[in-house]
């Protein structure tokens, strides 16, 4: 009957586990579905949008922070994992050394223990389940990580990709300036020589010379730190990253136009902001959890087992042994522990509170610094566009008295130059305004409709 009664017990409480493990699983079963917003395909440029896929998969901060989601996971099954019973075996020998009442002779020998051992806290108070829904908005802050380092990495890649593109065009320019004021240099020597023109004129000339190249090399050791940047980013080594294939600047384009309306609820979307909602929840369930804390636990013990005096009879069913019971523990005084602890979440939550609205001001305040930016390097670069068709027709007339000869050189050289400088200022504020873009779509999180 003994036998009998421990089988189903046993059996009730392992039937009973596995159907709440089971109720509990979706969390470690259930992926969330992931909202990654590929918002630098509205650039059309496909070799962007595949350094941006190879960062997403070779970045080490991604990979950091895709890790962290594991921990946080791990750190959740341990906490759940304390809502079912723990079952363990404690085999055990006790020697013994007796002395006979009647005879006087002493006994000797030793006690053997079998037990089999399952303590169970039941969870009537929902002490340990508000434990375990604070560990699972933590797995969520872990997940807003993540998406928080794949917005920051693809929008970097982003810009240092327009950026190489504008110093890819700044430098061909300089170059051909450069090119440029050595036939100027050398013309103007000739007439210096023969007294046409003073020193001043050809020392002014030499001096743009030194200048122009000096804004080269700057220019050149621009772009081999932003190639090396971007081979970091995606996940290579700087040596081997660094003659990447790019379009050209005259063929990238705006994703939306300046006057795009754009909803300020989107920055609910970001994921920084998603992240602190999370915390708060996090902070209110710890708020709970310290509060039960005051509450006692209840326990439920059984042992079941083998007890003898011989090895040979221990596993004889004479030789069973069991004990069920529940226990209650309440602490009656702690130091004022639990209520400091109180306290302290209490507090904690507060500041989440605040940290919270901080995001949001913070994240309305970035979003509109980014349009008004964008604004003004959009009517710069519009601006520039007008003034550049006027800078060709003007160097388109230069050309012509020259080749009609009713010009010269030096001043179609002139015009040349001039012309190449307001190209210059002109994709400068055209990849100023498409940076501005990218700011606006972080700002957002990846989204402006």
């Amino acid at each position: 009957m003994k036998k009998i009664i421990t089988i189903i017990i046993l059996g009730a409480l392992s039937l009973s586990s596995f159907c709440f493990a089971g109720e509990n699983a979706p969390m470690a079963v259930k992926a969330e579905k992931e909202n990654t917003a590929s918002y630098w395909e509205n650039y059309g440029d496909e070799l962007l949008n595949g350094y941006i896929q190879e960062a997403l998969e070779n970045n080490l901060s991604i990979k950091i922070a895709g890790a962290r989601i594991k921990e946080s996971e791990a750190i959740l099954g341990t906490i759940n994992a304390q809502r079912l019973p723990q079952l363990s075996i404690n085999p055990s020998v006790y020697p013994y050394r007796t002395i006979s009442r009647w005879s006087g002779n002493f006994g000797s020998g030793n006690l053997l223990y079998f037990p089999l051992l399952l303590n169970w806290e039941l969870d009537i108070f929902g002490k340990i389940s508000d434990r375990v829904q604070a560990s699972k908005m933590g797995v969520k802050i872990s997940k807003e990580d993540l998406n928080i380092a794949k917005l920051a990495v693809s929008s970097e890649i982003a810009a240092s990709y327009f950026n190489i593109v504008l110093d890819d065009k700044l430098i061909k320019n300089y170059e051909e300036i450069a090119s440029n004021l050595d036939e100027t240099i050398r013309l103007k020597r000739q007439l210096y020589e023969g007294g046409i023109i003073p020193y001043d004129n050809l020392y002014v000339s030499e001096y743009e010379l030194v200048t122009q190249k000096n804004q080269l090399n700057s220019l050149l050791r621009q772009r081999e730190i932003l190639l090396h940047r971007l081979a970091v980013l995606r996940g290579v080594s700087p040596d081997g990253g660094s003659n990447i294939q790019r379009t050209s600047v005259e063929k990238l384009e705006f994703p939306f136009g300046v006057n795009a309306e754009i909803s300020s609820d989107l920055i609910f979307n970001r994921p920084d902001v998603v992240q602190a909602e999370y915390v708060i929840k996090k902070a209110a369930f710890d708020v709970k959890a310290a509060k039960k804390a005051f509450l006692p636990s209840i326990n439920l013990n059984e042992m079941v087992g083998f007890e003898s005096l011989k090895a040979g009879r221990l596993f004889n069913w004479n030789s069973t042994v069991y004990q069920l019971g529940a226990g209650l523990l309440l602490d009656l005084y702690t130091g004022g522990y639990k209520m400091s602890y109180l306290k302290y979440n209490k507090e904690l939550a507060v500041e989440k509170l605040h940290q919270y609205n901080n995001v949001l001001l913070n994240a309305v305040c970035e979003t509109e610094n980014s349009i008004s930016s964008y604004k003004a390097d959009y009517n710069s670069y519009s601006e520039f566009k007008d003034m550049i068709e006027k800078s060709g027709h003007y160097y388109k007339v230069a050309n012509i008295r020259y080749t009609n000869g009713t010009g010269n050189r030096i001043d179609e050289l002139a015009a040349r130059r001039q012309f190449l400088v307001n190209e210059n200022s002109m994709y400068l504020a055209k990849i100023s305004a498409l940076v501005d873009t990218i700011n606006i779509y972080k700002a957002l999180g990846g989204s402006i409709n």
